[in-house]
């Protein structure tokens, strides 16, 4: 995989920065089972764990294929370490239930550090949240409702906290697809792939698809990521409002 692509793939993976609290309007979910998760929250039982991915990226920078093990402690507490074919990381990236994100570029020997990684944003692409990553994957809604959510049996809409409009199809508990729109003009889109999820940017002319190979019910134990001797800092992105 070349350097661009890791570029771009990590412009696409941390472009997940944003999340609020709000108070809702529109109308109510349908009856759901007791402990059933809302679109947009993992479902129970999935953390803690861990789970290997086999992922292919497609994008401006060009395409590359890796080996994706995710270690999910809780929905705000994650480790994903990305490996070629050979087992040679690629990148880590670290969200701490602190709010600090790190992200370390082996191949380049690089790294960049937040604290408040719930309010990292980086541009162009989608800017869907940070934390949420884990969300995506596990194909759950990547962002959470703050106005106008309409709920019915098999579709939810709402706007998240930048103005944005998200639309997703139900089947029972399941997301089957969503979209979000800014402006009218549709962003980006996921679909569920089998055991895996097909996701676009539009914007970034970027597409990332992926399919779980393993999946363990585990306590994943992580120390703080440490920044290997000789890694040279770069910028993350902006925060809320910059940029």
């Amino acid at each position: 995989m070349t350097t661009r692509v890791l570029q771009g793939l990590l412009a696409l993976l941390l472009a997940l920065g944003l999340s609020a609290c709000a108070t809702l309007t529109g109308s109510g979910p349908p009856p759901r089972a007791v402990g059933e998760a809302d679109p947009w929250q993992l479902v129970p039982g999935t953390f803690p764990g861990q789970r290997l991915y086999r992922v292919r990226y497609e994008g401006p920078e060009g395409k590359g294929s890796f080996k994706l093990i995710l270690y999910l402690a809780s929905p705000s507490h994650y480790r994903m370490v990305a490996s070629d074919s050979l087992g040679r990381k690629l990148w880590t990236l670290q969200v701490d239930a602190d709010g600090q994100a790190v992200w370390l570029d082996h191949r380049n020997k690089r790294y960049c550090q937040v604290d408040g990684a719930d309010r990292l944003v980086v541009v162009p692409l989608a800017q869907l949240p940070l934390l949420a990553l884990p969300r995506l994957l596990l194909g759950r809604l990547p962002a959470d409702p703050v106005a106008n959510l309409q709920w019915t049996a098999d579709h939810v809409s709402f706007l998240d906290v930048r103005g944005q409009a998200w639309t997703a199809a139900l089947s029972g508990a399941e997301l089957e697809w969503w979209k979000v729109e800014d402006l009218g003009e549709a962003v980006a889109w996921w679909r569920r792939d089998g055991d895996g999820g097909d996701f676009s940017d539009a914007r970034g002319g970027q597409r990332l698809r992926w399919r779980q190979v393993v999946a363990e019910a585990v306590e994943p134990t992580f120390e703080p990521l440490e920044i290997p001797p000789r890694f040279e800092q770069g910028a993350c992105g902006a925060a809320e409002g910059e940029g």
